[in-house]
């Protein structure tokens, strides 16, 4: 993890001290394109991006808590389309009372509930030098699409590859609550043929809301659930979501899941 840190500050770094251009939506060829989906959802085999994060008020910059947890995902090509493919993921991020270390506990004096998606697809399409990108979320109760947006970018900063998405979320989750917040994501991937699987890919998110708050997350890339160093996690994860312990299969997975409506987090 030390060296995981070490080479992501120096890609941030490097990104700062660059006389790059400014990233535009738009950038990517079919070789950044497929480097972009190997990078973020791997080559059919699962992956784990592993994050930790803190959650700050605003304006006031104190520290509400910790998060982290895990974003797993297998990917598909759409034979349907061309230059299409579809990410399957499902993510949950546990939040960590900044007093004890351990996981915050709500009004009740019961574990707050983690933060949980039973699946996203996500499907990504390239057309001309843009990502056309599209989301179908299950967030535990509510199941929301996302229009199409072409909001990725891609530049090269020395041997550094920084892909760049902005959200801007907008949504009704019933009974009068809406949530809107608005998320940036990095990822930097670099080439070096001795970094280890956690040195090549990182990623960072910063993200408003819900309400006055800021929070921001690092995060870097596993190959197998096992291999996440962080044991809490993973005995939550095993005792309480066992859902989240691997990506969802196929569609057959997504299409059973997308009738359970809320979605028990004890459930298989």
């Amino acid at each position: 993890m030390t060296n995981a840190i070490k080479t992501f500050l120096a890609a941030l770094a490097l990104a700062a001290v660059s006389a790059a251009t400014h990233a535009q939506a738009g950038g990517f060829t079919p070789e950044l394109f497929d480097a972009w989906i190997k990078m973020r959802a791997g080559d059919g085999k699962p992956v784990f991006w592993y994050s930790e994060g803190i959650v700050k008020s605003n304006p006031e910059g104190e520290t509400i808590g910790y998060m982290t947890g895990t974003d797993m995902s297998i990917v598909m090509r759409d034979e349907t389309k061309p230059n299409t493919w579809i990410q399957l993921s499902r993510k949950i991020f546990i939040t960590i009372d900044p007093k004890t270390g351990e996981i915050a506990l709500g009004p009740d004096g019961k574990p707050r509930r983690p933060i949980a998606y039973p699946y996203q697809m996500k499907t990504y399409t390239l057309d001309g030098d843009e990502i056309v990108y599209s989301v179908q979320s299950h967030d535990g109760r509510v199941i929301a699409d996302e229009e199409p947006r072409r909001n990725y970018s891609v530049r090269k900063i020395g041997n550094v590859t920084h892909f760049n998405y902005a959200m801007f979320i907008d949504r009704d989750r019933g009974n009068g609550e809406r949530v809107q917040r608005f998320e940036v994501n990095d990822f930097f991937m670099r080439p070096d043929p001795d970094l280890n699987e956690q040195e090549r890919y990182q990623y960072t998110w910063t993200g408003t809301g819900p309400g006055p708050i800021m929070s921001s997350a690092v995060s870097w890339r596993y190959s197998a659930f096992d291999d996440i160093p962080n044991e809490l996690v993973k005995k939550y994860i095993r005792e309480n979501a066992p859902l989240w312990q691997a990506p969802p299969k196929d569609m057959a997975e997504i299409e059973r899941i997308r009738t359970i409506r809320p979605y028990p987090l004890g459930q298989k």
